[in-house]
């Protein structure tokens, strides 16, 4: 079956079996051998993928089932995005949302695991010593029961391809029995030099049932942990309005039958 899709901002097709891994269209049909597969089963995070805006394992995702016209971006970007400590990058705020950690590499040939939010410390700075490379990354695998999403807002648009002028990543386990959000994860970016759980608003979402006016109060909430981190600069203000509606949107795609 003929395929297209967007893959590093470019525009793609391949003819593949209904039943292709993601990890094998990008490497046997469109030549990115950045993407490696390892364990094959999710667990060592060498064939991690961004896929809108999601850190998945592409040797479990079906492309056929599961991607479509979905944007990918390749793996070798992740630790590049991780190390470059921008407070504008996308992959970073997902990868503190999904508890990920860094696999660093130093120049004795020792590797140690620092969580990601260990490693980026303010606009363009890290933890990284001189010698040490990040060379992985390494995501749980998320539950049955998870739910997650991210969005950004740049250059006044909704839009994949932008630096973010702010983020939002909602990682949220629900209880299938009672209906009730039991975990969340709320990580904002692009609001303050560094990628940082919202922990009002994740306070906020446990324990309570997903429905319009949770959907209202998350907004709000994220407005006022903006507001604070941002404080009374001007040319930030935007940004309230943004975050507000970017948990409106994605509260709504993870929970279309609650609006």
């Amino acid at each position: 079956m003929l395929l297209q899709f967007t893959v590093n901002g470019k525009a793609r097709e391949a003819d593949i079996e209904p039943d292709a891994r993601l990890i094998d269209v990008l490497r046997d049909h469109l030549d990115l051998t950045g993407t490696k597969e390892s364990c094959g089963e999710g667990e060592c995070g060498a064939c991690t993928v961004i896929m809108d805006g999601v850190a998945v394992n592409a040797c479990l995702v079906q492309m056929a089932s599961q991607v479509g016209s979905a944007q990918i971006r390749n793996m070798a970007r992740l630790p590049g995005n991780i190390a470059n400590a921008s407070p504008g990058g996308d992959a970073v705020p997902a990868l503190i949302a999904l508890d990920a950690a860094a696999l660093v590499l130093d120049g004795s040939g020792m590797t140690t695991v620092r969580r990601v939010d260990e490693v980026v410390t303010g606009i363009g700075r890290t933890t990284l010593r001189t010698g040490e490379a990040i060379i992985g990354v390494r995501i749980p695998r998320p539950g049955p029961d998870q739910r997650s999403a991210f969005g950004k807002i740049g250059m006044g648009a909704r839009t994949r391809v932008v630096i973010a002028n702010v983020s939002l990543t909602l990682v949220l386990e629900v209880d299938p029995a009672q209906g009730r959000i039991q975990d969340a994860r709320v990580v904002l970016g692009s609001a303050a030099p560094v990628a940082f759980h919202a922990r009002t608003a994740e306070a906020l979402l446990k324990g309570r049932r997903p429905d319009p006016a949770l959907a209202g109060d998350l907004a709000g909430t994220l407005r006022a942990e903006v507001k604070a981190s941002i404080q009374e600069i001007a040319i930030f203000q935007h940004k309230l309005n943004d975050i507000q509606g970017l948990a409106l949107d994605l509260f709504a795609q993870l929970f279309p039958g609650e609006q």
